[in-house]
């Protein structure tokens, strides 16, 4: 019996001692494994903290690239911007080189009728011709090219009309419907008078509303006006499109 005892005993110790290695191998399981958990959260930790970094780095990215998208646009509207003044500045040009022509023919004129005699200058300015033309331009045609005083005939009627032609600028046949030149004659006038016209053709006159109304609206017609200041500086300006309406519209 004793034997059997301590068998028994030492069996226990036995299975004592192998639960107690089985504990600690339990309890050396469970620190690992809350190491590996530890670990793991802060592995976690760094994806999300890398991930909001990459989220970061994305969006400013995106913004920077919004940002050179606005400033191209910008640029691409001033590029067009400086095309359009490009072509203006072109245009302006040509109008420029146009007007110096121009100015080069009256300084050539002036200095011819500098150098005319008196007498032969009167007849210059004042001449007369009694020919009757539809306008300017076509007793220019006719191959008369004097600046002077011109008869000209009212469209579909048998009436004369007298009007100051320019014969030597921008090519000439210039039909001139104003004259201002001393200040010698009133243009306060009523709306008959500028209806007829008044005035001397020879100095300062108003051709009439109503004969250049007429006039006008038989073919195209090109208006230019010839400016110039008490101090000798001129300036033009040229309508490629020009006719006047009838009494009814107000001559508009």
């Amino acid at each position: 019996v004793l034997n059997q005892t301590t068998r028994l005993e030492l069996q226990l110790l036995e299975h004592s001692l192998s639960t107690n290695k089985l504990e600690r191998q339990i309890s050396d399981q469970t620190n690992e494994i809350t190491k590996l958990q530890e670990k793991n959260s802060f592995l976690e930790k760094r994806v999300l903290e890398m991930e909001d970094k990459h989220t970061l780095q994305l969006k400013s990215i995106k913004d920077e690239k919004d940002q050179l998208q606005a400033l191209v646009a910008r640029q691409n509207s001033i590029i067009e911007e400086l095309e359009k003044q490009l072509v203006t500045a072109t245009v302006n040009n040509s109008v420029l080189q146009k007007q110096q022509h121009d100015l080069m023919e009256t300084v050539h004129n002036l200095l011819t009728m500098i150098s005319t005699p008196n007498s032969a200058k009167n007849n210059f300015i004042a001449k007369e011709e009694q020919i009757s033309f539809k306008d300017c331009a076509e007793a220019y045609k006719s191959g008369l090219t004097t600046s002077g005083i011109y008869t000209l005939t009212v469209p579909n009627t048998a009436q004369e009309k007298k009007a100051y032609c320019d014969m030597e600028t921008g090519g000439g046949g210039w039909t001139v419907i104003q004259r201002r030149e001393d200040g010698s004659v009133d243009f306060h006038r009523t709306w008959k008078e500028y209806k007829m016209g008044f005035g001397d053709p020879a100095g300062e006159y108003w051709l009439g509303n109503e004969f250049v109304s007429q006039l006008t609206n038989q073919k195209r017609y090109v208006l230019k006006i010839h400016l110039k200041d008490w101090e000798g500086n001129e300036a033009y300006s040229l309508y490629d499109h020009f006719s006047l309406a009838n009494e009814e519209l107000k001559y508009r």
